[in-house]
């Protein structure tokens, strides 16, 4: 996905670049612009751990996936006639889930030898808001009168405002076998639940992106961008835990520009 992905950028960066002379530049006349985004990320997991927090230790987790929703402010200011430097911040929703299949043995009547393998999935779901800065290089590429095509590239940093975590156990086969809890035959038992309580600090990662945009005034652009998030850090103290995402947002550009005085008229 994400050779891909830079493939893709790289493609339209050499094939668009001779198209881009002589037309129209929105940065030329722009002192500087304003754009608020909402949209959709997804989480994509890379662990190494057997519980973190209060989670009890089973069998290690190495991925796990999820998704959220993402909104925010961006400040940006032109460098030139085809780059601006951007700073935003925002709030994005950093939660997944983590699973782990084992198969452990149990006395088992219907089994030739007396025993057969349990096999078990341990589930641990998180729920994880970042308040997230990012600093970064946006390139012009393309460009018409009523259009704009940019790459983007650069870091951000995440603060944890809030975590937690469910941890659970759920018996895939055999079919009659289960938790004996209080009394009962259960196919899922909750092992362990509660906040996150180790979290890293501050999270460091790189971005990279692509972003169309759709002018519907002198100042005022309809934005699209979609952009790859690489983690740098662990998300927790103890345990590793990286989170890479892909960020799918639409957004509203505004921008303040200066214009040149006409020329006096005899």
């Amino acid at each position: 996905m994400k050779s891909i992905f830079i493939t893709a950028i790289l493609f339209f960066a050499l094939n668009s670049q001779f198209a881009y002379t002589q037309q129209y530049r929105f940065l030329q006349t722009e002192l500087y612009g304003l754009q608020l985004y909402g949209g959709y990320l997804t989480n994509s997991y890379t662990a190494d751990f057997t519980n973190f927090s209060g989670t009890i230790s089973c069998d290690k987790f190495t991925k796990g996936n999820g998704s959220g929703s993402a909104f925010g402010l961006q400040f940006e200011l032109p460098a030139s006639n085809t780059v601006s430097i951007v700073g935003g911040i925002g709030m994005h929703d950093r939660s997944g889930s983590l699973s782990s299949t084992s198969v452990f043995p149990i006395r088992y009547d219907n089994s030739p030898n007396g025993f057969t393998g349990v096999v078990m999935d341990q589930t641990i779901a998180t729920s994880m808001s970042f308040l997230e800065t990012q600093i970064d290089a946006r390139y012009v590429i393309l460009e018409k009168y009523s259009f704009a095509f940019r790459i983007i590239g650069g870091f951000r940093i995440g603060f944890p405002l809030q975590g937690q975590y469910d941890q659970k156990s759920t018996i895939i086969s055999p079919e009659n076998v289960g938790f004996y809890v209080n009394g009962n035959t259960l196919q899922t038992r909750e092992l362990s639940s509660g906040s996150i309580s180790s979290f890293a600090g501050i999270q460091s990662g790189g971005v990279i992106g692509i972003e169309p945009m759709l002018r519907v005034s002198p100042s005022m652009y309809l934005t699209s961008s979609i952009m790859y998030d690489i983690p740098f850090s662990s998300a927790l103290s103890d345990a590793s835990l990286r989170i890479s995402g892909i960020r799918a947002l639409f957004g509203i550009r505004y921008s303040m520009r200066v214009f040149a005085p006409s020329p006096n008229t005899p």
